[in-house]
């Protein structure tokens, strides 16, 4: 089953990178190349290697996912807890980790348990910001940031580990990832090029009315060209998918850059070219994670 995804998915990369060139070539004649179309064709080779530094580990299966999980949670966390002191705060960045790498050790190990600890955890963090107020320096308020970071990004990437150990686990992280991917490119794409009216203007101003709703679209036509991830989807689950994921990739992109506005910085990092760090790159994947695990629980979808 494995193979036949990956063959397919191999055709359909390859058509959807084709119209997408196609497109930005068309672009490039009617307005001439600028540097922002430069800047959009890196964006793209950008994304085609983060597809696969997902879906390779996530086809290996096993301790791939785990590995992969591993990395991307460290280098992550590192990225928002240095943030958080650039904007004043203190966590505690090594124990956070060192918790954070625990869940996902733990989520490895006992399959089935995340989705009953990642609510419990929620709830702690915001008894801690409750009781924390204002302050930055305080222990409550150092408790409240390693919690954050501790819940995003590795107790979201738990859910990345407990979708890739599933026996549809390699189609389901294909689906929720290749279309988070998918929405993201296209609202950049058709917001860049089409784009007028803003629609987060003090949130995220580069976000505009045509290129939300041209990804949206994009990533409900998308997830019927992925069927053969989920042959077991019927039609109305499959857009169900879409629609969640273009939803929970729009929340993760504003609940990013509420984050680093709060804090006065453009990017997490500068790792990725025209991307920015690391979690730039995987955080609508990270945040689209449990939204698609809950999901699959939901709809009677998802089996370990």
């Amino acid at each position: 089953m494995k193979q036949e995804i990956a063959v397919q998915l191999l055709w359909v990369l390859g058509v959807i990178f084709s119209a997408a060139g196609a497109g930005l070539m068309i672009n490039w004649a009617i307005r001439g190349r600028g540097a922002a179309h430069t800047s959009m064709g890196t964006r793209f080779a950008a994304e085609a290697a983060a597809l696969a530094v997902v879906f390779l580990p996530a086809y290996l299966g096993g301790p791939w996912v785990l590995a992969l999980a591993v990395v991307l949670g460290c280098l992550c966390a590192a990225e928002l807890y240095g943030t958080f002191e650039f904007g004043g705060d203190t966590p505690w960045k090594l124990s956070g980790i060192l918790l954070g790498l625990s869940f996902l050790l733990y989520t490895y190990a006992r399959p089935g348990e995340i989705g009953r600890i990642f609510p419990w955890f929620v709830v702690l963090y915001w008894l801690l910001r409750f009781a924390a107020g204002s302050s930055a320096t305080s222990l409550l308020a150092r408790a409240k940031r390693t919690c954050f970071g501790v819940i995003y990004p590795f107790l979201c990437l738990a859910f990345f580990v407990e979708i890739g150990l599933m026996e549809m686990g390699f189609g389901y992280v294909v689906l929720y990832y290749g279309l988070s991917e998918v929405n993201d490119s296209a609202a950049y794409l058709v917001g860049s090029s089409f784009g007028k009216r803003k629609i987060f203007p003090r949130l995220s101003p580069k976000k505009t009315v045509e290129g939300v709703v041209g990804g949206a679209l994009f990533t409900l036509g998308i997830a019927l060209a992925f069927w053969f991830t989920v042959p077991h989807f019927g039609t109305l689950r499959l857009m169900g998918a879409g629609a969640v994921i273009a939803a929970g990739g729009l929340a993760g992109d504003l609940f990013a850059s509420r984050l680093k506005r709060r804090v006065g910085v453009k990017d997490y990092g500068d790792a990725v070219p025209t991307q920015g760090g690391v979690l730039d790159v995987y955080d609508a994947f990270i945040f689209v994670s449990p939204v698609f695990y809950y999901y699959l629980q939901l709809t009677g979808a998802g089996e370990t």
